[in-house]
């Protein structure tokens, strides 16, 4: 039980910092330099935040839920990713944005996986 503890925290620090990493892709995609000659725009920014900024503070008390969930939504980001990085004019924010995604996956399904064995050893006990 000591091992997945221990884990825990690190793994919610480093799901935080990949939300906030896409977070700033995302509002540099959208507001400060967009793709394809695009106009900045706040309205796609807040379209694309929300799910995230949802998350966060379900994330920030370790729930198991949120990070389950959490996880589902960033495979959304994955499939934006995949698209944009597949468009002959991409760039290496588009590489950045899918390596975020996938990061946050893997954060948010060991943090679910090693927190419940935690607490069913702890039940146990």
């Amino acid at each position: 039980m000591a091992n997945y503890v221990a884990l825990l925290p690190r793994l919610r620090r480093i799901t935080l910092i990949c939300i906030a990493l896409l977070l700033a892709v995302i509002a540099i995609d959208t507001l400060i330099a967009p793709s394809n000659a695009r106009e900045p725009n706040p309205v796609v920014w807040v379209i694309l935040s929300l799910p995230l900024l949802i998350f966060v503070p379900g994330i920030r008390r370790g729930g198991i839920y949120s990070n389950a969930w959490l996880s589902f939504v960033s495979l959304l980001y994955f499939a934006q990713g995949v698209t944009a990085l597949f468009t002959p004019w991409r760039r290496s924010l588009d590489v950045a944005h899918l390596s975020l995604s996938i990061a946050l996956f893997i954060c948010t399904m060991f943090y679910v996986r090693y927190a419940a064995r935690a607490q069913r050893a702890a039940s146990r006990d």
